[in-house]
């Protein structure tokens, strides 16, 4: 009888006989994952804990194999030895309620081992041990995974040179195998001579220990650990987890090639960025300057980390330690020199100062003074062109509100400063010499601020400030307020901390109101004496001259009558302390009238000659018409300083007066593209008595106005211009508003006369299929090359076997089917 064979049939055998083999395949990895199970602690020793006290709450890691108990202390009362043949882990705290059993650990001569995997236990959750014996019963732990992080500081490195390894973990102390293709544990142990380390069955291990804040510094030393250039890829695989990391490093035969990349061109005074090129070496000698110009100068750099360096050179302090790094994780600068006959206080000359960078210093002389250092092995020139110091700029007297806090630049930053020459009492009195530059000379002035004080530390410069009395009256002379140490009448100054120093000098006067009376104008001058080591001559001395005004605390209501029963009723007035200040105010109605209180705070503006305003919004909407109330401003600096309106009366909103302000804008209806346009705002009182407005105005719906209130003269009027943007084509919509009245418009601008085309951008003219990404094949970025650094088989069948299986399965199939 002959059977007549189906290709179906066939095709379902060569099926049934894949599946068979890939099942085994698979099984044949899981076993691999097994084979790869993790020893701890020293390199070839499980993670033991002999006592119940030294596991309970602890962290254990997913990947290891802990072992509990000591079969060593049988017999002894209360030790590690565990009692019974097993104990049970249950998920959660000992306190837990109805706990789920995770596993059941057999015991074995007092000890137990266990695996954590990531099947059987959760990160970050806790556990705890079920056992008769009473000593290990409710032991808890806690259970995570460990995240390793290794790499190279830089990216190459000499076949003679060494490198920072950063390692980074959440565990202190730990074994890590270290392996790698094409180099064998010998050399990877001379690479990491300087760390403890283990060889076992030709693998290296090394405890990484001092792990602080979850990191660490190795150093890999390549210098006689006879390795080849070329590209290695480290593996860094811990011993008693599941954590690894891959870490690669170029190590080169080529020489080492430094330069500079950009030197500045600093001003006396100045500290200059020098920025040099190190890639590939660790360590640099860098000189200035030339035994034969009468200055000679070294930094040697050690433990270099980057590729690119900035040195700095502090040119004020030429004859001192002028060298320094921009980043101290960069390098470490070991030592450095100078020899120069140039005195303590003589500003560094202007001149060409020739720049070396190499390696190994050639040093030679016989004192202090006399000495001469090239560099060994040199590989770039370089010049530092030392500038004349430029002259500074405008020297400006600010004011701050008196509770403000002006320590530093982000506090100058924050508060309210306004350039002004009239101060009010208590307020801040800051002074700002704009470019004075010197960043050198700044940064010695700070430092002895902090030992001496600033007024002491600016004297020993040669820079002060003084304040004179312009009049004394018909007998005697004027006084004289000095910031030098040997004033008879001191002025004490606090600096602004120089920590992003920008070439602005700024200060605070701190004593201005004590020493100074109110309602006096002063001579204020700042003067650089030829103290100062860039003061060579009396023609060159600098003094900047101004008036200061030192006026009482007032605060003022303006001839208020009335306010409107609103939501935003609002009362203005004008006070003398500094802008920023915040007024307390209040407006106070008697039961018999309306029985209200509405308090409100007022924030002081800016405005002119210390003439400035206040304005504060109360919510009389709800109250009644027709009563009457009281308006109380106060300084919340000095309580005595006040100021009380009586009699205002409350009015309808809509029962207002007519506005006796009049608005107007000008401003042409169409325009060309990119032609010139303004809008001219006018603002005319048509009353009988000088009105306070605040102008307001609007383009495109932003407000370009200047913030605060002007005063406007009976039958006068306020005018200014704003240039309009006509950079494109399209409508601008204005509106202006002031004391009740408005006005606006729009101007159209358009095309130019000699202009084609859309001003729009058409982003439909955008082909979006030009980007196709099925383009990008993803075959081609390949993080295998195919060549690993260890064995990749695995036990069982390999990959090759099983598809020698597949085939001899597949056609024996089809054999048999025939």
């Amino acid at each position: 009888m002959t059977s007549e064979t189906t290709y179906r049939e066939k095709g379902r055998a060569v099926v049934l006989a894949a599946l068979m083999v890939l099942s085994v395949v698979a099984m044949s990895a899981a076993f691999a994952g097994g084979a790869a199970a993790k020893q701890p602690t020293n390199a070839t020793s499980d993670v033991q804990y002999t006592t119940s006290t030294s596991l309970n709450g602890d962290d254990l890691w997913i990947g290891q194999e802990v072992t509990v108990g000591d079969s060593s202390a049988a017999g002894s009362n209360g030790s590690g030895y565990i009692n019974g043949s097993g104990f049970e882990i249950y998920k959660g705290l000992s306190s837990s309620s109805d706990p789920a059993q995770v596993t059941t650990v057999r015991v074995e001569n007092g000890e137990a081992t266990f695996d954590i995997t990531s099947n059987n236990f959760e990160v970050g959750e806790a556990y705890h041990i079920k056992s008769s014996d009473n000593v290990w019963n409710n032991v808890e732990f806690w259970v995570n995974s460990e995240n390793l992080n290794v790499d190279f500081a830089r990216d190459s490195v000499s076949t003679n040179g060494q490198v920072t390894v950063d390692f980074e973990s959440e565990r202190e102390d730990q074994w890590v195998n270290v392996t790698a293709k094409n180099l064998d544990a010998e050399q990877l142990g001379k690479v990491f001579s300087g760390v403890n380390s283990e060889t076992n069955d030709g693998t290296l291990a090394l405890n990484v220990s001092g792990v602080t804040d979850g990191s660490a510094e190795l150093t890999a030393d390549f210098n006689n650990a006879d390795v080849e250039a070329g590209t290695y890829n480290l593996t860094f695989d811990v011993t008693d987890s599941a954590a690894s990391d891959n870490a690669s490093i170029t190590v080169t035969d080529q020489r080492i090639d430094y330069s500079f990349v950009d030197v500045d061109s600093p001003a006396q005074g100045e500290v200059a960025n020098i920025t040099v090129d190190v890639s590939g070496g660790d360590s640099a000698v860098i000189t200035l300057g030339d035994k034969a110009d009468g200055y000679d100068s070294y930094v040697n750099l050690t433990d270099i980390q980057n590729d690119e360096l900035i040195l700095q050179f502090d040119t004020h302090d030429a004859s001192g330690s002028p060298w320094s790094l921009n980043d101290t994780d960069a390098a470490t600068l070991s030592d450095s020199d100078v020899s120069t006959k140039l005195g303590s206080n003589a500003a560094f000359p202007v001149y060409t100062w020739d720049l070396s960078i190499g390696q190994g210093l050639n040093a030679t002389g016989s004192s202090a003074n006399e000495m001469s250092y090239d560099v060994q092995d040199e590989h770039d020139r370089g010049r530092l062109a030392v500038q004349e110091r430029t002259e500074i700029g405008d020297v400006t007297t600010h004011t701050a509100p008196a509770d403000a806090t002006l320590k530093s630049l982000e506090d100058f930053e924050d508060a309210t400063i306004t350039q002004t020459s009239t101060i009010a009492e208590e307020d801040h009195l800051a002074v700002k010499v704009d470019d004075f530059g010197a960043e050198g000379l700044v940064e010695d002035i700070a430092n002895n601020a902090d030992t001496n004080g600033l007024s002491a530390a600016l004297d020993a410069e040669g820079v002060y400030v003084e304040i004179s009395e312009q009049s004394a009256g018909p007998i005697g002379q004027p006084t004289s307020w000095n910031t030098s140490t040997s004033a008879t009448n001191q002025l004490a100054l606090t600096g602004i901390t120089v920590d992003e120093y920008s070439g602005d000098l700024i200060f605070v006067i701190d004593d201005a109101s004590t020493s100074l009376k109110a309602g006096q104008t002063y001579d204020f001058t700042f003067n650089v004496t030829q103290e100062n080591a860039y003061v060579s001559k009396e023609s060159e001395v600098i003094t900047k001259q101004s008036e200061l005004t030192i006026e009482d605390r007032e605060v003022e209501w303006d001839d208020i009558s009335s306010l409107p029963a609103a939501e935003d009723a609002t009362a203005t007035g004008t006070t003398t302390v500094a802008p920023g200040t915040e007024l307390s105010a209040e407006a106070d109605s008697p039961n018999d009238q309306g029985g209200f209180v509405q308090v409100a705070e007022a924030v002081v503006t800016a405005g002119e000659d210390g003439n400035h305003q206040f304005a504060a919004e109360f919510d009389l909407s709800e109250e009644e018409p027709g009563v009457t109330f009281s308006l109380y401003a106060e300084d919340t600096v000095d309580s005595n300083v006040n100021d009380e309106l009586t009699g205002v009366t409350l009015t309808k909103a809509g029962d207002q007066p007519e506005s006796t302000i009049d608005v107007s804008g000008d401003a042409p209806s169409t325009v060309e593209k990119g032609a010139d346009a303004t809008l001219d705002v006018t603002v005319t009182n048509n009353g009988d008595a000088e009105a306070s407005v605040d102008p307001v105005v609007l383009i495109n719906g932003e407000d370009v106005s200047e913030k605060g209130n002007v005063t406007i003269a009976a039958g006068g009027e306020w005018t200014k211009s704003y240039t309009l943007d006509t950079s494109a084509t399209g409508d601008i919509s204005w509106e202006v508003t002031a004391g009740g009245a408005s006005d606006s418009g729009t101007v159209t601008v358009e095309k130019a006369g000699n202009e084609t085309g859309d001003d729009s951008s058409d982003s439909s003219s955008s082909d979006s299929s030009s980007s196709d990404s099925s383009s990008s094949d993803s075959s081609s970025s390949d993080g295998d090359d195919g060549d690993t650094d260890g064995s990749s088989g695995t036990p069982g069948f390999g990959v090759g076997v099983a598809l020698v299986a597949l085939l001899g399965a597949a056609m024996l199939a089809l054999r048999r089917q025939d």
